[in-house]
C-alpha cells in the first residue's frame, strides 16, 4: 500500500501555510455536480489508467499530476507537486475519488471547481472531450494557476452542464460496451471477404476496403451520438463493402477513394476529436489511456489503406502518400502518435525500397530505419514549433533520457500485457504464426514486406503487442489476398500456385479469431482486490480511516497515525466524558456534525463537515474503528 501519511499529508483540512495560494485541492466524500453548477464549473474525473484503479493509484496520480497503467505496480514515479488541503483560496478544486479497494476503471468521478472564470462545463487541453478531465490534469492546473499561466482545465458555458455529463456518461458507458462486439464484427468480416476470396480466386479487394469502411461508419455513429448495436453494424458494413467493391473495380478508382477516405479522416481527427474518441473503433477515453488521436489498434488497421494507396499510386507520388500518413499518425492536433510516426514511416520506407525493385538487404534496412527516426524527430520539431502539443512533443522535447525511459515503459508494458493471461500469449502465438505464413509465401508481395517491417517496430515503439500482432495478421492477410488476386493492385501473378498454402493461411486466422474472442473479456476485468481489501478484512473501519485521510491530521496509534493538526484520537473517552456523551454517540456526532463541539485547543472550522455524506455502513465502521478496545 502506499504511504497514505506522506501522499494524504493535510488531506481534506486547513493546512497551515506561509503564503496564499492561488489554488486549493480538496478530495471530498461527495461532490453533487448539482449543486456546484451553481456556483462554478463542473465535469466527470478519469481516476486513473488501465482496466483497474484503486483509491491509492489515483491519488498518487492526482498529487503527481501523471498516471501509471494499473498493469504496472506502485505510484508514478517522483515526488508529489501538489498537496490537499490548505488555506481558502480564490480556486478550489473539489475532487471524488474511489472508495478502498481495487475496482474496474469503468467509473468517472464528479469534480468541480469554483472560482473566477469557472463556469459551466470542464474543458481539458489533455483529453479534448467536453467535460471529461483525466486525475493527471489537475497538479498540473494548479500549478499553472499559481503561476499565472493558462492551465490544463478550463471551462465553457454551458446551459445545463450537469445534463451533459449524465450523456457523456450514458456515451462512455454505451461505447464501452460496444467495442467488443464491434471488433469482433470486424474481425469476421474481413475473414469472410478472405474466404470467398481465396475460394473464388478472383475477389481479392473486399478484405481491404473492410477496414476503411469500417472505420467511417463508427466515426458517423460517434458524430450522431447513437448507439451502434452489432447486428446493425454488420449489416451495414457488409452492405456498403459489397457495393465499394465492385463500383472501386480499377486502380485509379481504389486509390481515389483510399486518399479520400484518409483525407477525411485527417481532417475529422483534427476539427472534431471528440468525434473521434467516442468512437467504438477508436481511443478507449473510459480507461484513461489515450482520450484523442490514433491508439495501437487503429494505427495498425491503417497500415491497410495507406500501403495498398502506396502501391496504387505511380511512384512520384509515393512521397505525397507517405506526407499524408505521416501527418495523419502524428500530427498533435489530429493522430499524436509518435510510436505510429516511426511505424509508418519503416513500413512506407519498405514499400520505397520494393518499388524501385532494391532487394532488402540488412543495410538498407538499417538506413531505413534509421531515416524514420529522423523524419519522426523533424516531424515532432515542426509540429512543436508551430504550436503543437502532445504526449509526443512532451516526450521529444525533454530530452533522449525521457525519450529511452518511455521507451522502457512501453516495453514493461508490452511484457505484462502479453504474459497477463495464458488466452493472451496463445493468441500472440497464433498471430505470430499468421504471421509467418503470409509473410514466407513466394512471390514476395511488396505491401506484405512493407507491412511486416512495420509490425516488427511497433512492437518495440507501443505497448500493445496483442493488437499489433492480431490485427497485424489480419491486415497482413487482407493485403495479400488483395495484391495476389485483385487486378486493380497491378499483380496477378502467381494467382494458382499454391491454393493448399493459402487455405491453410485462412485457417490459422480462423484460430485467431477464436482465441481473440475467448480472451477478450480479459482485458477489462479488474484484479482482486489485495492491499486495501486486506486492510478492509482486517477491520472495515481502518479502510475507511486509511481512505478519507484522516491520519493526515489525527494520532491514532492503532493507525500508526502521528498527525497534530486535529485532536488526539487515542483520548477520545476522555473527550466524550468532558463532553457528558456516551463515548459512540460523541464519535458519531464529531464525524457528522464536527462544530458541535469543539475540544479545547482546536480552532473550529477545522474539520470538515463532509462526511456526513459517507454511507451509513462506512460511517458505523468508522465509530466501531475509533471506539472499540484494541489489542
Amino acid at each position: 500500500m502506499v504511504a497514505l501519511g506522506l501522499i494524504l499529508g493535510g488531506a481534506l483540512n486547513l493546512v497551515p501555510t506561509a503564503r496564499a495560494e492561488r489554488a486549493a485541492v480538496r478530495v471530498v466524500p461527495r461532490v453533487d455536480l448539482q449543486a456546484f453548477a451553481e456556483r462554478g464549473a463542473i465535469g466527470l474525473l478519469v481516476p486513473g489508467s488501465g482496466s483497474s484503479v484503486s483509491r491509492d493509484s489515483a491519488l498518487a496520480a492526482l498529487l503527481r499530476g501523471k498516471v501509471r497503467n494499473s498493469l504496472v505496480s506502485g505510484p508514478p514515479s517522483g515526488l508529489p507537486v501538489i498537496r490537499l488541503g490548505g488555506p481558502p483560496a480564490p480556486v478550489t478544486i473539489y475532487v471524488e475519488l474511489p472508495g478502498p479497494g481495487r475496482r474496474p476503471n469503468e467509473r468517472r468521478y464528479p469534480i468541480a471547481i469554483v472560482g473566477p472564470g469557472y463556469r459551466g462545463i470542464l474543458i481539458s487541453r489533455a483529453t479534448r472531450i467536453r467535460g471529461l478531465v483525466s486525475v493527471a490534469d489537475v497538479a498540473p492546473t494548479v500549478r499553472a494557476l499559481e503561476r499565472a499561466r493558462t492551465p490544463t482545465i478550463g471551462s465553457a458555458p454551458e446551459r445545463d452542464a450537469a445534463s451533459d455529463l449524465r450523456r457523456l456518461d450514458r456515451t462512455l458507458v454505451r461505447r464501452h460496451g460496444e467495442r467488443n462486439p464491434t471488433r469482433l464484427v470486424l474481425v469476421v468480416a474481413i475473414l469472410i471477404a478472405l474466404a470467398a476470396g481465396l475460394l473464388a480466386r478472383r475477389l481479392g479487394r473486399e478484405g481491404l476496403i473492410c477496414i476503411p469502411v469500417a472505420l467511417a461508419i463508427c466515426l458517423v455513429w460517434a458524430a450522431t451520438g447513437s448507439r451502434q448495436p452489432w447486428p446493425e453494424f454488420a449489416v451495414l458494413l457488409a452492405v456498403c463493402t459489397f457495393v465499394l467493391a465492385r463500383l472501386l473495380d480499377g486502380p485509379d478508382r481504389l486509390a481515389a477513394a483510399l486518399g479520400l477516405f484518409l483525407t477525411v479522416y485527417l481532417v475529422v481527427l483534427a476539427a472534431w476529436p471528440e468525434t473521434n474518441a467516442l468512437a467504438a473503433l477508436g481511443p478507449h477515453p473510459d480507461g484513461g489511456g489515450r482520450f484523442y488521436g490514433i491508439t495501437n489498434e487503429v494505427e495498425t488497421f491503417l497500415l491497410a489503406p495507406v500501403l495498398a494507396l502506396g502501391l496504387l499510386v505511380p511512384l512520384a507520388l509515393l512521397p505525397a502518400v507517405a506526407a499524408l500518413s505521416l501527418v495523419l499518425v502524428g500530427w498533435s492536433e489530429a493522430g499524436a502518435d509518435g510510436g505510429g510516426v516511426i511505424v509508418f514511416a519503416v513500413a512506407l520506407g519498405v514499400l520505397a525500397l520494393r518499388r524501385l525493385e532494391l532487394s532488402l538487404t540488412p543495410r538498407r534496412i538499417v538506413l531505413v530505419g534509421a531515416a524514420a527516426v529522423l523524419v519522426g524527430l523533424a516531424l515532432v520539431g515542426i509540429d512543436a514549433a508551430l504550436g503543437g502539443s502532445s504526449h509526443v512533443t512532451r516526450a521529444v522535447g525533454s530530452g533522449p533520457g525521457s525519450l529511452l525511459g518511455d521507451l522502457g515503459d512501453r516495453v514493461r508494458l508490452s511484457y505484462l500485457g502479453a504474459v497477463s493471461s495464458w488466452q493472451k500469449l496463445v493468441y500472440i502465438a497464433l498471430s505470430l504464426v499468421a504471421l509467418v505464413v503470409f509473410g514466407t509465401r513466394r512471390p514476395r508481395l511488396a505491401t506484405v514486406d512493407a507491412l511486416l517491417a512495420g509490425v516488427a517496430v511497433s512492437l518495440l515503439v507501443n505497448d500493445t503487442p496483442r493488437d499489433v500482432l492480431g490485427i497485424g495478421a489480419l491486415v497482413c492477410a487482407s493485403l495479400w489476398t488483395w495484391e495476389r488476386l485483385d487486378p486493380a493492385s497491378g499483380r496477378t501473378a502467381g494467382v494458382h500456385s499454391r491454393p493448399m498454402r493459402s487455405g491453410a493461411a485462412a485457417a490459422s486466422l480462423v484460430l485467431v479469431l477464436v482465441l481473440a474472442g475467448c480472451g477478450s473479456k480479459g482485458v477489462v476485468r479488474a484484479a482482486p482486490q489485495t492491499v486495501v481489501g486486506t486492510v478492509q478484512q482486517e477491520d472495515p473501519g481502518k479502510a475507511v480511516f486509511a481512505s478519507n485521510g484522516c491520519n493526515g491530521c489525527h494520532t491514532y496509534k492503532p493507525a500508526a497515525a502521528t498527525a497534530k493538526i486535529g485532536p488526539d484520537l487515542d483520548k477520545l473517552a476522555q473527550y466524550a466524558k468532558q463532553a457528558k456523551q456516551p463515548l459512540a454517540a460523541f464519535t458519531k456526532e464529531s464525524i457528522v456534525d464536527p462544530n458541535k463541539y469543539i475540544q479545547k485547543g482546536f480552532p473550529k472550522g477545522v474539520m470538515p463537515q463532509t462526511y456526513k455524506s459517507l454511507p451509513p455502513d462506512q460511517i458505523q465502521a468508522l465509530v466501531g474503528y475509533l471506539t472499540k478496545p484494541k489489542s
